[in-house]
């Protein structure tokens, strides 16, 4: 074999590209198995709970003869408050500290104070607690005729501008209301929608408001004014938070009186709504009642005068409803010329609180999901404990249970169980304030870096 024939052959030996087309994927490979997937796969966590130290309550402008504002704190956490509207203005809280105002008041504390801050408004039959700002919020059974209208009031706590939408649901579905969509509220002021006004209608109504930007107060102000020389009485709406498949509709007082149910289904199917009427010792279909249809997006009212002043009603504390769909209900009262309502109350399962007005008032408890215990505690203005009592609490029972008159301050804590609780003021007339979780608590969104 000639010399050239040999230097043509191949040597065996490996060139730069081949030692590189063979060792990248091989350190790729080895880099890729030291990386370690994350423990927690989920990209979603929820917020952590710490101390609340800084609360705000709105307490909306006063009715005729309701210009008294109460401000407490649960615990009888002394210190000063501030009061940001009609004026600057500090008041030192030692116990309970009322006030006479007419124009909506804002109240706002720190530090130790702020856990557990109390506020009410009331007088002349008229009661309704001032609460913190919330970005949404349920009315139903609303009016805008002349014998049954409603005022939707707005107040803006904080300097700068906020903004809602509200939503309005009629008998046949969600209706068109151009001046109530995008509602600018300028800072520190108040602003007021007569329904009547904006869209007149003699069907029930239910408003769905909705903060997309700032913080406001909203409440409802609820007038009947009979034709000629009828009841013409006046009190606040309170709000439901959230539709749900259970509610409980507690506080009707003692007495007789027109009653009216008003149902709203802001869902896409319909809602069939079982009916049952609580008394002490039990919870029981009425016989003959049918269950209540809701069409999608829509509010439905039903007449239940006689049925909830029948014998077999009789010594009746509330309504119990259960629906295939999330709903929102009010029970409209009309009696001995007075207007109150009761509305689904907010399960509490660990404490509540309620600054209370002047005068009489019971506490009403029931739609308890276990048996358990409800111990409540009322003080006076000065913070001295005047009654203590503890409550069994057995699914399908009730309790009513009178208050001292000269209480300021009630404590509600419940232990195995969840209960519905709302307070009954009165007489003279009736109002009903039902009691929410104690805020003791603030929450911290959970923010990290997350693998992309």
């Amino acid at each position: 074999m000639t010399d050239r024939s040999r230097r043509s052959l191949p040597t065996g030996r490996l060139g730069p590209l081949e030692i590189l087309a063979i060792v990248v994927p091989l350190l790729t490979v080895a880099a890729l198995a030291l990386v370690r997937p994350l423990d927690d796969p989920s990209t979603t966590h929820p917020p952590t709970d710490v101390p609340l130290t800084r609360a705000t309550l709105v307490c909306p402008p006063a009715l005729p003869g309701a210009r008294t504002v109460g401000l407490a704190n649960a615990d009888g956490v002394a210190g000063d408050v501030t009061l940001r509207l009609p004026d600057e203005d500090e008041v030192a809280l030692d116990g309970t500290r009322r006030l006479g105002r007419a124009d909506a008041v804002v109240a706002q504390a720190e530090g130790d104070l702020a856990a557990g801050l109390l506020g009410v408004r009331y007088g002349a039959a008229s009661a309704i607690s001032c609460s913190a700002p919330k970005p949404g919020q349920w009315f139903t059974g609303v009016g805008a005729a002349p014998e049954h209208s409603s005022t939707l009031e707005l107040v803006n706590p904080d300097g700068g501008p906020a903004v809602a939408d509200v939503t309005v649901l009629g008998p046949d579905g969600p209706l068109d209301v151009p001046a109530l969509r995008g509602v600018t509220v300028p800072g520190g002021r108040t602003m007021r929608f007569e329904l009547a006004d904006i869209v007149p209608t003699r069907e029930e109504l239910t408003l769905q408001v909705l903060v997309s930007r700032g913080r406001l107060g909203v409440d409802v102000v609820d007038q009947v004014d009979e034709l000629g020389r009828g009841a013409r009485s006046r009190d606040w709406l309170p709000s439901q938070s959230e539709p749900g498949t259970s509610a409980y509709l507690l506080g009707m007082g003692g007495k007789t009186g027109e009653r009216t149910l008003v149902l709203a289904n802001p869902g896409t199917s319909e809602a069939r709504v079982e009916l049952k009427v609580i008394t002490k010792e039990s919870e029981f279909a009425p016989a003959d009642t049918d269950e209540i249809r809701v069409a999608p997006g829509s509010t439905q009212t039903v007449e239940l005068t006689d049925l909830l002043g029948s014998r077999a009603a009789r010594g009746a504390l509330g309504l119990r409803l259960d629906a295939s769909q999330p709903v929102t209900a009010s029970l409209r009262t009309l009696a001995g010329g007075d207007l109150s309502h009761a509305v689904a109350g907010e399960r509490v399962a660990a404490r509540a609180a309620l600054a209370l007005p002047r005068g009489a008032s019971r506490l009403v408890l029931s739609g308890a999901d276990g048996v358990g215990v409800a111990t409540y505690v009322v003080v006076d203005a000065d913070g001295k404990e005047i009654a203590r009592e503890r409550v069994e609490l057995t699914p399908g029972m009730a309790s009513r249970l009178k208050l001292p008159r000269n209480g300021a301050v009630l404590d509600l804590r419940v232990d195995r169980s969840g209960v519905v609780a709302a307070l009954e003021v009165g007489p003279p007339g009736l109002a009903v304030l039902p009691l929410t979780t104690l805020a003791v608590a603030g929450r911290v969104p959970d923010v990290r870096p997350a693998l992309r």
